[in-house]
């Protein structure tokens, strides 16, 4: 677990909640694509690490092109925009963490009305291509890598479309619109969602997550993310919901527990 080529380290803000959710996303599909396991991250000096047990070279490459890959095909229920979307080979994942059981929306379903589940999943892709070169395979800036898209999931609190965050409202200017958004961090962190879905208070807009700081599988990391593991949290943060102009999405998340992870 300590092997340097078994481990890949990813630089990470906590306090942003989209950042967080796709390091989740990275343990998930590594959990999926690195076989036979198992795979364990955990949080340290602002990185997330993922190590391989089995020994084999942990390859950031090997995690990419499985989410860009994989096929993302709509699960027909009701409603194109809203329908759950199931990730095929080699992920094997169903995607419906906007929903809730009696089919209606949560909070997180923050994208615009003309745009349906698979659309938001899959434009993420082709911009994450484009900018891939310039960590040259290296995980470590992989959370960073930006690339201009409109619109975005709304769970990464950099992203400002409010007059307050970043001096005037881009929803007033159509040319700017464009905003550079970072492609791995909602292409992992739509991915990471589904097993790591946080502590959600829909009256109060409030979510909770918690990090962990000891090495953890996916199934027992789920858990810890709401705090149920005794002993191994880092950090219990806490965000909330925001208005961005037409939409909203989730603010920079406080420490509430734990105090500073760094």
């Amino acid at each position: 677990m300590n092997d340097s080529n078994s481990t890949l380290r990813v630089s990470v803000d906590l306090t942003n909640p989209g950042q967080f959710f796709a390091c989740c996303g990275l343990l998930e599909v590594a959990h999926r694509v690195w076989q036979p396991g198992p795979v364990e991250g955990w949080f340290a000096d602002e990185q997330f690490l993922l190590a391989r047990c089995d020994g084999e070279p942990a390859k950031i490459d090997d995690l990419i092109d499985a989410a860009l890959g994989c096929k993302a095909q709509t699960i027909q229920i009701d409603d194109p925009k809203i329908d759950p979307i199931e990730l095929g080979d080699p992920i094997h994942i169903r995607l419906d963490w906007w929903r809730r059981r009696d089919g209606s929306t949560n909070l997180f379903k923050t994208w615009a009305a003309n745009a349906t589940s698979q659309q938001m999943f899959t434009k993420w892709r082709e911009p994450l291509r484009r900018c891939l070169g310039s960590i040259n395979g290296q995980a470590k800036n992989l959370l960073s890598l930006s690339y201009p898209v409109q619109g975005s999931y709304g769970f990464d609190s950099d992203l400002g479309w409010d007059a307050l965050r970043v001096g005037f409202s881009f929803n007033e200017h159509s040319r700017l619109k464009k905003l550079p958004t970072r492609p791995a961090v909602e292409l992992f962190g739509a991915i990471g969602l589904q097993r790591f879905f946080p502590e959600l208070a829909e009256e109060k807009r409030s979510v909770c997550y918690s990090a962990w700081r000891v090495p953890l599988t996916a199934p027992v990391a789920r858990a810890a993310v709401l705090g149920l593991v005794p002993g191994v949290t880092l950090c219990r943060l806490r965000t909330h919901f925001v208005s961005r102009g037409s939409f909203k999405g989730l603010d920079t998340a406080i420490i509430v527990e734990g105090g500073s992870y760094e």
